[in-house]
């Protein structure tokens, strides 16, 4: 398991192989009847909802059990405790998201917490790359692109979600 930590972004590549896939079968398996949920409606809650359980996953995988392979890969110092205190975060946040599979009400506070939460690691990422010259493969390309896209995305299908209501 540790081995696939060391391939940069694979944590998001699964999210969204998984996330389009579910969200594909859900569709398929109910074409043609009735439906409780729009599109838009289905894909925020998988969006989001798998998002959590991913976030989950990667805090308690990617910064607690396997934290010295995913700091190597960030290039970051090894055995820190700040790699715990991230993991827990991360956990926090995607309980808030997780939820969102049978919560609406959590989608909102889910969308700014991940937000920022991305946002935060995606300017850190590059202050890193300028300020002290880190790019080591899990500081740079589709990872910091992934920390600045994402949160839009899920702004833009929270928004459309809204206006269909």
């Amino acid at each position: 398991m540790g081995a696939l930590f060391e391939i940069s972004g694979f944590n998001i590549y699964m999210q969204i192989a998984v996330t389009l896939l579910s969200l594909g079968a859900h569709l398929l398996a109910t074409r043609g009847k009735p439906r409780q949920e729009s599109v838009v409606e289905l894909a925020a809650i998988y969006m989001i909802g798998l998002s959590g359980w991913f976030g989950i996953m990667s805090g308690l995988f990617g910064h607690i059990i396997y934290a010295d392979e995913v700091a190597a890969g960030i290039g970051w110092p090894l055995d820190s405790g700040f790699q715990m205190e991230l993991g827990f975060a991360a956990i926090g946040i995607g309980l808030i998201g997780f939820l969102g599979f049978w919560r609406r009400e959590m989608w909102l506070p889910f969308i700014l917490a991940k937000s920022t939460f991305m946002w935060g690691a995606g300017l850190t990422h590059i202050l890193h790359q300028l300020n002290q010259g880190n790019f080591s493969p899990s500081n740079t390309g589709v990872v910091v692109w992934w920390d600045f896209l994402f949160p839009l995305v899920l702004i833009g299908v929270y928004a459309a979600w809204r206006r269909q209501r």
